[in-house]
């Protein structure tokens, strides 16, 4: 039996027997799951951020500090050995923990450069906590204060996901936008929540219930256009120049994605790429949430930049597959093979003809398949119609 426990309200699972933490609805890399009695603080502004000693590092220090206490109380030697003590440590081996002593008196346990000495002036150093202390991760507390997700919202991104995803640009990806916007609904939420509360009590009434939370997933399509395996990535960057780097890189990985998009063969790839995750991002949610739909759970879907052309286009085809469903119902016969069902002439899409040659487009092999709406009302007896789909090369049925 795995034995193995959810975390970040369902968003990653912690597997004890292997020690690491996996993502379950976006790609990224996998954590190592490790206990630790000392932290690295580090502060970024009003930012605490703490990293974990290693096993065999914490025990080192732990040795120092248990000492520390027993040399500075009434039963202990003084402090002199124990101020010029350096304990090196074993899996950084950069480094070294020192206990210092401030003006006033307070004793601190610090990490510095092993090569430091006593009096080394300038040198980095690291203060070490014991025990992960007043420590809070942004969002943590609203999203623990609410009630379970009832509302499922899947984000299709747009341009230039390749190069905002990538560790040497300064901007936030998918992934981190959806975590900031995530803390921030949850937020206002419980904030909106606490004035019901208030104005409740004011006029001695019940309470409102706890507002439910709203996941936010992150669809990532571009890892498919811009995949360095691919043989057309592989022409493109052996095509670039190497002169001006950050507007060839723009050129690449951001504009590049719109030519791609209207290409039939690379709009089927990212639909497929966003049918696909969607489908599995969903079960894999139903997986941690088991009761979400028959608890009146609901979905959406968000797209930004492309990623709202990409999503009406989905929804185009799957409009078309509803009003094809619908005409196969409306349709003469009695679905035997002797007396087939024939549907009348409702959403059934239609093939795009390409024109080379100044042929006529009735005399040309089709190149793809165009959604087809019908518009209900009519001018006379005719169906206002009009292709607004997207072109690919077949019918796609994961819709």
């Amino acid at each position: 039996e795995v034995r193995s426990a959810h975390i970040e309200s369902g968003r990653a699972t912690a597997y004890i027997d292997t020690l690491t933490i996996r993502y379950n609805f976006y790609n990224s890399p996998s954590r190592q799951l490790i206990g630790a009695t000392w932290f690295t603080r580090q502060e970024k502004g009003k930012e605490i951020i703490l990293h974990p000693l290693s096993a065999a590092d914490c025990d080192l220090v732990e040795d120092l500090y248990q000492r520390t206490l027993l040399s500075s109380s009434s039963l202990g030697s003084g402090m002199d050995d124990i101020l010029k003590e350096e304990v090196f440590l074993t899996d950084e081996s950069n480094y070294k923990v020192m206990v210092m002593k401030n003006g006033a008196g307070v004793l601190t346990m610090k990490k510095r450069s092993k090569d430091a000495g006593f009096l080394s002036f300038g040198e980095p150093y690291y203060v070490l906590q014991r025990g992960y202390g007043e420590y809070t991760v942004e969002g943590e507390e609203e999203e623990a204060a609410l009630g379970p997700v009832r509302h499922l919202v899947f984000v299709v991104h747009g341009i230039g996901e390749a190069m905002w995803s990538r560790d040497d640009v300064n901007i936030p990806s998918l992934v981190e936008e959806m975590d900031t916007l995530r803390a921030v609904i949850n937020k206002k939420l419980l904030e909106g929540w606490k004035r019901d509360c208030e104005k409740a009590k004011r006029e001695k009434k019940i309470e409102p219930p706890l507002p439910n939370r709203i996941e936010i997933l992150p669809i990532e399509w571009y890892q498919r256009i811009h995949s360095a395996s691919t043989s057309l990535m592989k022409s493109l960057n052996a095509a670039t120049l190497r002169s001006v780097s950050a507007l060839r890189a723009i050129a690449n990985d951001v504009v590049f994605d719109v030519l791609m998009y209207m290409a039939p063969e690379f709009c089927e790839t990212t639909l497929d790429c966003v049918v696909s995750q969607i489908h599995d991002l969903y079960h894999g949610f139903q997986t941690v949430h088991p009761t979400f739909i028959e608890d009146g759970g609901k979905c959406s879907i968000i797209g930004h930049s492309l990623g709202s052309v990409i999503v009406w286009d989905l929804l185009s085809l799957l409009k078309e597959d509803i009003e094809r469903q619908k005409a196969q119902k409306m349709g003469t016969g009695e679905g035997t093979d002797d007396d087939p069902i024939v549907p009348p002439d409702l959403g059934t899409g239609v093939s795009v003809s390409s024109t080379i040659n100044n042929g006529d487009a009735a005399d040309c092999p089709p190149v793809g398949y165009q959604a087809y709406a019908v518009d209900e009302d009519k001018i006379g007896d005719t169906a206002r119609r009009g292709a607004w789909g997207p072109t690919v090369h077949k019918q796609l049925t994961k819709t």
